[in-house]
Parts: structure tokens; C-alpha cells; sequence
């Protein structure tokens, strides 16, 4: 095979993947993220995520006003907001991951988060962020 069809054979698979025959491999996905969803380590935190806290957002990729939790909540289905709705998350702890659940007092579907790690698009799979642990291992 010539290396323009080669090229063009490629491309044509990138874009199919959503260019993930072209990303590097290493780095990823340092993460789980629910369902399927892609994490990604990010060189810095949002800038409207406090160091130690657990930001929520109402937008994909950061974008919105989040929410911030920096403890063990239960419940958090009061707060409203990105709580209700969220499309991405971001982990600014100092020491751990993060365990966020779909359900108040820690159940329903679950999803782990590394410290310094964020998800841009958490899709379908957990509408909802009621409550919240670190440190679950």
C-alpha cells in the first residue's frame, strides 16, 4: 500500500473514532469515568476550582458556574444546580479521589475521580451528583 492511501486510510479512521487513533496513549485516561465517558488529567485546575474542593459543572469541558464541595456530604440533592444536571466534574483535592454517587447517603451508580483529574463530558449515566466521599477505596 502506498503511503498516500496509507494516510488517507488514517484519517478516514480518526475521524470515524472521533480522533482517537491519532491520541497519544499514554495519559489517556487517568481515570474511570462513568459509563464510558472519557477523564482527562488536566496540567491545571479550572481557575474557578478552589484548591481542596470537588467542582461541578452545569456546562461540558469546565464551562458554567460549578458547584464546590470539599467534604463528605450525604446529601447534596438540596443544593440544586449543577448537582441536578452535571456535564462535567473536576478533582482539585490535596489528597485523595473522589467518590461521587448518583443517589443521597452514598448510593445509586458511582463514579471514582483522581485527584487532579476532571471529566469534560460526563454524559447520561450519572444525571445526578446527591452525594459525595473521599478517600473510597
Amino acid at each position: 500500500m502506498n503511503v498516500r492511501k496509507r494516510i488517507a486510510l488514517t484519517a478516514a479512521a480518526a475521524a470515524v473514532s472521533g480522533g482517537l487513533a491519532l491520541a497519544p496513549a499514554a495519559g489517556a485516561s487517568a481515570a474511570p469515568a462513568p459509563a464510558g465517558h472519557g477523564s482527562v488529567t488536566v496540567q491545571r485546575a479550572p481557575a474557578n476550582c478552589p484548591r481542596g474542593y470537588l467542582c461541578v459543572y452545569p456546562k461540558l469541558n469546565f464551562k458554567g458556574t460549578p458547584k464546590k464541595v470539599r467534604s463528605n456530604n450525604r446529601n447534596l440533592q438540596h443544593y440544586g444546580g449543577a448537582f441536578n444536571w452535571p456535564l462535567s466534574a473536576y478533582n482539585n483535592g490535596t489528597q485523595c479521589s473522589v467518590t461521587v454517587y448518583q443517589k443521597a447517603n452514598y448510593r445509586g451508580q458511582h463514579a471514582k475521580l483522581n485527584r487532579g483529574t476532571g471529566w469534560k463530558a460526563i454524559g447520561g449515566n450519572l444525571l445526578t451528583i446527591y452525594s459525595n466521599k473521599w478517600c473510597v477505596r
